[in-house]
């Protein structure tokens, strides 16, 4: 099959552009394109990858793949984070529908289907991606069974399909290197587009983050929740824990000196608490023993991972009070957002 004109593409109702945004993905990325490839009722498409920067093999698998698949496209560009590969795979897709799709993402066939159907009424659909983003590293970890938790975000940026018009009056911010798929929805809202998660659509999520890197890209998340926080002022569930941490912090604060000791150990209590009560929305309950063995492992490590999700949010928040408190001319160059 050879790859479409870019005009006879753009001109054919229905044709579809997939993007796909890849960092070290050299594990997943073709699992991720032959699901592409075996959507039911694939017609006219392109699938554009956008390696970002990627150091392990993932360009030069996907250069391999496209020599058996012409209609995949590769595009490198320097890292630069999610929001402008995602950017760069808009500007470069020619489709009447584009799907955003993440490299660790497996749809199922019949994913394009159901969410062309609804798009009858409907700007932008997608599904729910099992395990979730953020406890994917534990699923795996602890072989714990995943549950189809609804995101605090309407279509997050690892699977949604997009009507082309909508990008008239939204963009991928280039500028966020996580959290743009928020920010993406909060632009969706502004516009008067309508957004669903289509119930009982699942992907299948399949990251190989270690957990060192689940550590500090939990700690960007954090960073970037509250940057969105102060952007926008909508409180998220994610919000509100992390307000009670605060609260916590500060009790502990406030105890006298005789009972401060105890007081130190109120914040370690929270965190394991919110961390066991985020297990159990995102994960089934047994009660066999060795089941609950691994689900308090999984505890005890996503404690950590709350823990720098909360660091990363009071790191952020000290950046915009520090930058708020300089004089005029005390930064250089323009402030981020």
């Amino acid at each position: 099959m050879s790859s479409p004109a870019t005009g006879e593409l753009a001109a054919s109702r229905g044709a579809i552009s997939f993007v796909v945004i890849a960092y070290n993905e050299q594990a997943n990325i073709c699992a991720c394109l032959d699901s592409l490839i075996a959507q039911r009722g694939l017609g006219l498409h392109e699938i554009i990858v956008v390696d970002d920067g990627s150091t392990d093999a993932t360009a030069a698998i996907v250069a391999d793949y496209a020599l058996e698949h012409p209609t995949v496209r590769l595009i490198h560009q320097p890292n630069s984070g999610r929001g402008a590969a995602r950017a760069v795979g808009v500007d470069a897709a020619s489709g009447e529908l584009l799907a955003m799709v993440d490299a660790d993402i497996c749809l199922p066939e019949h994913w394009l289907t159901t969410c062309i159907a609804a798009l009858n009424d409907h700007a932008v659909v997608g599904g729910t991606a099992i395990p979730d983003g953020d406890v994917a590293y534990l699923h795996r970890r602890f072989s714990l069974e995943a549950l189809p938790a609804p995101s605090t975000t309407t279509i997050t940026g690892n699977n949604g399909l997009y009507r082309r018009e909508v990008f008239q009056s939204v963009r991928f911010d280039p500028g966020l290197r996580n959290g743009e798929d928020v920010d993406l929805n909060h632009q969706l809202v502004e516009a008067g587009w309508r957004a669903a998660c289509l119930p009982g659509l699942h992907v299948d999520h399949r990251e190989h983050k270690s957990f060192l890197t689940s550590v500090f890209w939990l700690f960007e998340s954090g960073r970037g929740a509250t940057g969105q926080l102060l952007r926008y002022r909508q409180i998220r569930p994610p919000d509100l824990a992390y307000a009670g941490f605060v609260a916590v912090l500060a009790s502990m604060l406030s105890v006298r000196s005789r009972h401060r000791h105890a007081a130190q150990l109120l914040p370690m209590l929270y965190v394991t608490a919110v961390a066991g009560r985020h297990l159990g929305s995102k994960f089934a309950f047994r009660w066999q023993r060795s089941y609950l063995v691994r689900f308090a492992c999984a505890t005890a490590a996503n404690s950590i991972l709350i823990s720098s999700y909360f660091a990363g949010r009071t790191v952020e928040m000290l950046v915009r009070s520090a930058s708020t408190d300089m004089p005029a001319g005390a930064l250089r160059g323009p402030a981020s957002e």
